[in-house]
């Protein structure tokens, strides 16, 4: 019971920071507690469907999946909207789940709207309705529904890892409490004073080197470790986050990347990491920081001499995950958007598009080797509208779809999880 009305109180905090509605259910799926009202799209919805409504079966689906996986679990549901999974479990297994969203990730769209009605065969009174109705849901973008989702997971996480340990904790006696303490402390000591400057020291060497893969696997290990050793005091993590920020820019300028993105980056990355009073805040900035740090310092492309040019590529690889345009890239450098065109073909020996998706597929390509994320996830993270279209690009690019990458380039022992 303990778990629980901590578990309530972290949602009730991602609920008023994010604003997204979440539901709490027991494990065998009784609902516990509300946090937001429901919206008025999905009441529809539901009614249009009465009794044969497919939500719970989704929701429950989501749920076994997220257990599964160990993590979050993102997935569109069967009205059109998307939501993240959770599953609470401790060492004796579930204990809770927690269904967030809906969120929408486009506009509303009445094709959309026509294919919801034609597969629940809905009637057509209800039409009008659910399109009115659809933008109810809060609009995100596909890359923070992915931030969003892996930052309530980390919250659960987190907490359920706090309260086992605090429970081993009661059956050690005093004595043996201050043992451990003691020997933590100093293991602590260690890693910081020995490990961190090596860490640091092989990362400048893969960002030199090019080693893509390793430095990123670096960069979130180092960030992990900022979190371990320093017991969730934020001003403690704050003060290592900005150090870990002037080692990212030093590295990045001195390997090449564009001294104005980077120090414009850096400016607004310690701004809005001094202004964070809250660990769940702090968390999903850092993960934003990681993110645009990694697409600055690696690519595989020259950099530009036209200053407005370089400005654009700047602009690519901060917003390549998002559906952006020629026209508005051309607009953020000051180009006319056919001059851009041909002058981005000339100098980049590659057209704008390819660029784009090129730099998509490099980042699927490591998200299908790294993690174990859902392809319609991936998807709607590189600013793909579906997984069907997603799939048939990456297939053209690579030679194969998503799943033989994956089961492909995964080591023997994980391929057990796909």
């Amino acid at each position: 019971m303990e778990l629980l009305y901590k578990l309530s109180d972290q949602l009730s905090t991602y609920y008023n920071a994010t604003s997204i509605p979440l539901q709490l259910f027991d494990k065998s799926g009784a609902l516990i507690k509300v946090y937001g009202t429901q919206c008025s799209y999905c009441e529809i919805f539901k009614e249009a469907c009465g009794k044969f409504c497919p939500c719970e079966q989704s929701h429950n689906y989501a749920f076994k999946e997220a257990y599964k996986l160990g993590e979050g679990y993102i997935f569109s549901c069967p009205a059109g909207y998307v939501h993240f999974a959770v599953a609470v479990k401790t060492e004796d297994g579930s204990v809770a789940n927690i269904l967030a969203g809906p969120v929408a990730l486009d506009y509303p769209d009445m094709e959309l709207i026509d294919k919801v009605i034609q597969k629940y065969n809905l009637s057509l009174n209800y039409r009008s309705k659910l399109y009115h109705n659809y933008s109810d849901a809060q609009l995100v973008e596909p890359y923070r529904a992915r931030y969003l989702c892996k930052l309530l997971s980390q919250l659960i996480t987190n907490l359920v890892q706090s309260e086992i340990i605090k429970i081993k904790a009661k059956n050690v006696s005093k004595k043996e409490q201050e043992k451990v303490g003691e020997y933590m402390e100093l293991v602590r000591q260690a890693q910081t004073m020995n490990s961190q400057y090596d860490m640091e020291k092989q990362l400048i060497e893969d960002v030199v080197s090019g080693n893509k893969e390793h430095a990123k696997s670096l960069l979130n290990e180092m960030l992990g470790r900022i979190y371990f050793t320093s017991a969730n005091n934020i001003e403690i993590i704050k003060a290592r986050a900005i150090e870990l920020i002037a080692l990212l820019s030093r590295v990045v300028v001195e390997n090449g990347g564009s001294e104005e993105l980077i120090y414009k980056m850096t400016d607004t990355s310690l701004h809005n990491i001094s202004g964070v009073r809250d660990l769940t805040d702090l968390s999903y900035i850092l993960l934003e920081i990681l993110e645009l740090f990694s697409n600055a310092a690696f690519s595989k492309y020259k950099k530009s001499d036209i200053p407005s040019l370089q400005k654009a590529i700047d602009y690519i690889d901060i917003n390549y995950t998002s559906a952006i345009s020629l026209e508005e890239v051309a607009e953020n450098a000051g180009l006319n958007p056919a001059y851009f065109s041909s002058l981005f073909k000339k100098e980049m020996g590659i057209s704008f598009s390819n660029f784009v998706t090129e730099k998509r597929m490099d980042k699927a390509k490591h998200m299908l080797r790294s993690s174990n994320a859902p392809l319609v996830e991936i998807a709607m993270s590189l600013g793909y509208e579906n997984q069907s279209y997603f799939s048939s690009v990456f297939k053209k690019y690579c030679n194969m779809t998503p799943k033989e990458y994956r089961y492909n380039t995964k080591p023997a022992e994980a391929k057990e999880f796909e």
